[in-house]
């Protein structure tokens, strides 16, 4: 066996999955010559090539999508021998590292994270905002132990725990324009009224896919700044059910309704780690801990429309 043979496989899985020799290298973040040097080896060691030549994109052969599959399975069998070895070096890990999604239900967190720290009262954790435009990749470089998101549908290398269910929908301050609609609204009563949205970095100019629908937009990176941008009555904005609840209790916001029910979607609230990078000890009894407590949570949250 070649002592490089796992990272020969890497790449080949790599050109596979992107299409060309480049992307490969700039997904694995490695020199093109270093990828080419792979595949060369790997069909050297296979006595066939793997990859078809002459096209502009890189095709498998018949012989290199056969064992395609038998690849990737050497590849995450040896990132989780990689990871389990790192785990019984550490023991059971004492903090955890946590990717929060802006619309993440934050109330029923907060009452999870206290009963985890009864419990475990040595425990450290580092908390970071995030959301969907970069969040999958970001627990995918190994720097995050879990994510606690929102999503319409979970990548088939993560594993997710489901905690319940949140529907997204707009709000505006109680003396703005729209809140003096006749409700339902009609999607094109949102096209020119402002929209403050949450962008996590000035490189990314949208972060939810389909959740823009004003030609007046505002970008905001920070929460709380939204939340008092729309309260005082600066534009529109999506929210979690719980995101405004107290400016809706004293009657600062109030919930729109939508004819359109693009304007009310339902997600899927998970913690969601690396399929390969399963959670020790520590991370196990917060995964339960949040799925009792979102448990507990939807069986009093009245039902949402």
């Amino acid at each position: 066996m070649h002592p490089n043979l796992v990272d020969h496989l890497r790449a080949f899985c790599a050109i596979a999955d992107t299409g060309s020799l480049t992307a490969a290298a700039r997904e694995l973040r490695r020199p093109i010559s270093s990828v080419s040097y792979s595949l060369a080896q790997l069909e050297s060691q296979c006595g066939f090539p793997l990859l078809g030549r002459g096209t502009s994109r890189a095709d498998l052969t018949e012989r290199g999508r056969v064992l395609l599959a038998e690849a990737r399975s050497v590849v995450e069998r040896a990132r989780s021998f990689t990871t389990h070895a790192q785990s019984l070096e550490k023991g059971e890990e004492t903090r955890l590292r946590v990717l929060i999604d802006v619309l993440f239900p934050r109330a029923d967190l907060n009452r999870a994270l206290r009963a985890f720290a009864d419990d475990h009262p040595h425990a450290r954790f580092q908390f970071f905002n995030s959301s969907l435009a970069t969040l999958w990749d970001d627990l995918r470089d190994g720097n995050f132990d879990f994510a606690l998101t929102l999503a319409a549908a979970i990548p088939s290398d993560i594993a997710a725990r489901h905690l319940g269910t949140e529907t997204l929908g707009p709000v505006c301050a109680a003396g703005h324009r729209l809140a003096g609609l006749p409700q339902p609204l009609a999607m094109r009563a949102f096209d020119r009224e402002r929209q403050i949205y949450y962008v996590g970095s000035p490189q990314i100019d949208m972060e939810r896919v389909g959740r823009l629908f004003s030609t007046d937009v505002w970008t905001v990176n920070d929460v709380e700044s939204i939340k008092s941008m729309v309260a005082a009555g600066l534009g529109w904005c999506f929210s979690a059910s719980g995101t405004f609840a107290p400016e809706i209790a004293r009657g600062e916001v109030v919930p729109l309704v939508c004819e359109d029910m693009q304007f009310h979607p339902v997600r899927t609230v998970v913690m969601a780690w690396p399929a390969h990078r399963r959670p020790g000890p520590l991370g196990r009894h917060m995964v339960q801990t949040l799925a009792d407590q979102f448990g507990q949570a939807e069986a009093v949250r009245p039902a949402t429309r």
